[in-house]
């Protein structure tokens, strides 16, 4: 049975991300959740920060090891069975990856209805957090036709992060953006590519780096290793190119602003990831024309592909929007809420 909430009182929907493209997808969405109290439960980021600041409820967790006995994995574990016995949760949209799984299982177990959306990320091959989430889930999105394979009661739906792609032309913009993304492991093979090709005179000057845990020190260019969102998007608006790994985030900001990234994969092999997943979206975002894939060596060819204009796929029209179906999702066990504005929160991080 769905309990009504007084006007004073609006139905709460737990937002359970880690960062980088799983937070920004969830950002994507919000509009979703209007009309609800949002609770964000999330890892510690930038970007979690920006969204206190903002006036959101942000809860975080610890960062988290994939190995039960190592790092923070039992602190992660005991934060989130406090958050669920105290606030005991309803409804739980998530977008993965580890650190939300042990919240996402606890709420579950406690009655919380499960919504999964699957990164774009994914496209011909799960997530772990996905395997895992899927079969606790009432409903599952994934952004890619492929997906549906290995997510059999799963929804198609059009790209969140990648809904207003082919919208902005590609205005003018001078030098070159690079960035690695928020990923805890370091980059430093597209810290190096780059380096190479200031160096040969192929890419335009100012180049502004992000370089995250990166070790690599250039030589020809200044690295932060971090930047705030909003230098972020600032710095995206203003290159003529922009240069990053395959994170959905970065990709997607790029081709936001009519820009066709050029992109780098990292690969386990080189200790840049877990596993070798971003090679499924570069693969998939190069098919439709939308990302320049790059190797070790950027070519003048390279930079030619990157200023060609950036359209949106056609069969992007047939399918749902995800933000309507979580939606749908959310009236079904919460009711629709009686107002439709967002609701104003004291913002602070938990």
């Amino acid at each position: 049975m769905v309990m009504s909430a007084s006007a004073s009182q609006p139905p709460v929907v737990f937002i359970a991300t880690s960062a980088g493209g799983h937070i920004d997808l969830m950002v994507a969405l919000r509009t979703a959740f209007d009309g609800y109290r949002r609770v964000w439960v999330v890892q510690p980021s930038l970007r979690a920060e920006v969204l206190a600041r903002e006036g959101e409820e942000v809860i975080v967790l610890p960062d988290y090891d994939r190995h039960p006995l190592r790092g923070h994995y039992l602190g992660n574990l005991a934060r989130a069975a406090g958050i669920v016995l105290r606030q005991r949760p309803q409804v739980v949209v998530t977008s993965g990856a580890g650190a939300t799984v042990p919240f996402c299982l606890l709420a579950r177990i406690f009655g919380a209805r499960v919504v999964f959306v699957e990164t774009m990320a994914r496209v011909t091959g799960p997530s772990s957090s996905g395997r895992v989430l899927s079969r606790l889930a009432s409903r599952v999105l994934v952004q890619w036709s492929e997906a549906a394979r290995f997510y059999p009661r799963a929804v198609v739906c059009r790209p969140a992060l990648l809904q207003s792609v082919g919208t902005a032309e590609r205005g003018p913009g001078e030098g070159v953006f690079v960035g690695v993304g928020t990923h805890i492991q370091p980059f430093d093979r597209l810290l190096e590519t780059v380096d190479r090709a200031a160096g040969n005179g192929v890419l335009p000057r100012p180049i502004v780096a992000q370089g995250g845990p990166s070790k690599y020190e250039p030589r020809n260019y200044e690295l932060r290793a971090w930047l705030a969102p909003e230098e972020v998007h600032e710095a995206i608006a203003g290159a003529e190119y922009v240069i990053c790994h395959a994170g959905s985030g970065l990709m997607s900001g790029a081709l936001r602003a009519g820009r066709r990234p050029l992109v780098l994969p990292r690969l386990a092999a080189h200790g840049e990831h877990f596993d070798d997943h971003q090679t499924q979206i570069v693969a998939k975002l190069a098919a439709l024309g939308l990302v320049v894939p790059i190797g070790d060596e950027i070519t003048e060819a390279d930079l030619a592909a990157a200023r060609t204009p950036v359209r949106a796929p056609e069969e992007w029209e047939r399918a749902p929007i995800v933000a309507d179906a979580v939606r749908a999702q959310l009236e079904a066990a919460l009711g629709r809420p009686a107002a439709l504005a967002p609701i104003s929160t004291e913002g602070r991080i938990a």
